[in-house]
C-alpha cells in the first residue's frame, strides 16, 4: 500500500448536464464517491465495448453496480473503497434535446467547462493512445491534473462516441508519472466498440 494515499482523487468522468461527477476520496481513513444529481444510472449502449483489463487488475462489480456505472477497475485485492489508484467507465446515451448530449463535441465542451468551474487552477495537456485509430473511432481524450496535489489529481480521460451514446474511461491515480506506465497504455489501446449486443 502507498504511503501518500492521503490526496484526493477527483474523478471527473462525463459531461455536466449529465451530473456525472465522480469525486472518490482516497484517504488513509475513509474514502468515499459522490454522484452529481443529473447523472442516469445504469443505462446501456446498444453497442458492446471492449478493453483489455490491465495485468494485476480486477473488476470491482459491486462499486460499478452501486454506481450505476459500466466497470470500475481497482488493483488486485483491492476495491474503490481503498483503492489508490481507479479506472472508471460509465455510459450515457445521446439526447438530441439535451445540451451537452447532442454530439461528442459539446459532450465535452460542456464536460470542460464544469472541469473548469470546479477546479479553476486545473490543467490539461493533449494525450492520446498510441494505437487508437481516430479513423475507426470516433473519440476525444485529454491529459488533467492539477498545480496543486490532488486538485484535481493526474487524470487520462477519453470519450468514445458509440453512435447512440458516449463511454467516459477515466483513469486517475497519485501521480502524472504512475499515468504514463505502459501497462495503462495498453489499456486504453485496446479499446473498441462491437456489434450490438
Amino acid at each position: 500500500m502507498r504511503d501518500d494515499r492521503k490526496f484526493l482523487v477527483f474523478l471527473v468522468v462525463s459531461v455536466l448536464c449529465c451530473g456525472l461527477c465522480l469525486f472518490p476520496t482516497l484517504a488513509a481513513q475513509e474514502n468515499s464517491v459522490t454522484m452529481g444529481p443529473g447523472y442516469e444510472k445504469g443505462q446501456q449502449s446498444q453497442k458492446s465495448l471492449s478493453f483489455a483489463i490491465p495485468q494485476g487488475w480486477v473488476k470491482d462489480e459491486k462499486a460499478a453496480k452501486k454506481l450505476g456505472l459500466h466497470s470500475v477497475l481497482v488493483p488486485s485485492g483491492m476495491t474503490l473503497e481503498n483503492a489508490d489508484r481507479v479506472i472508471t467507465i460509465a455510459f450515457q446515451k445521446k439526447d438530441a434535446n439535451k445540451l451537452g448530449l447532442e454530439n461528442l463535441k459539446n459532450f465535452v465542451k460542456v464536460d470542460l467547462q464544469d472541469t473548469l468551474a470546479q477546479f479553476p487552477d486545473a490543467q490539461f495537456t493533449k494525450w492520446q493512445p498510441s494505437k487508437l485509430d481516430p479513423d475507426k473511432l470516433n473519440f476525444w481524450s485529454i491529459e488533467m491534473y492539477g498545480k496543486k496535489k490532488g486538485k484535481p489529481s493526474p487524470q487520462r480521460f477519453l470519450v468514445l462516441d458509440t453512435g447512440d451514446g458516449y463511454f467516459s474511461i477515466a483513469l486517475t491515480a497519485g501521480t502524472r508519472n504512475d499515468l504514463q506506465l505502459p501497462t495503462y497504455e495498453g489499456f486504453f489501446n485496446s479499446l473498441g466498440i462491437g456489434p450490438s449486443q
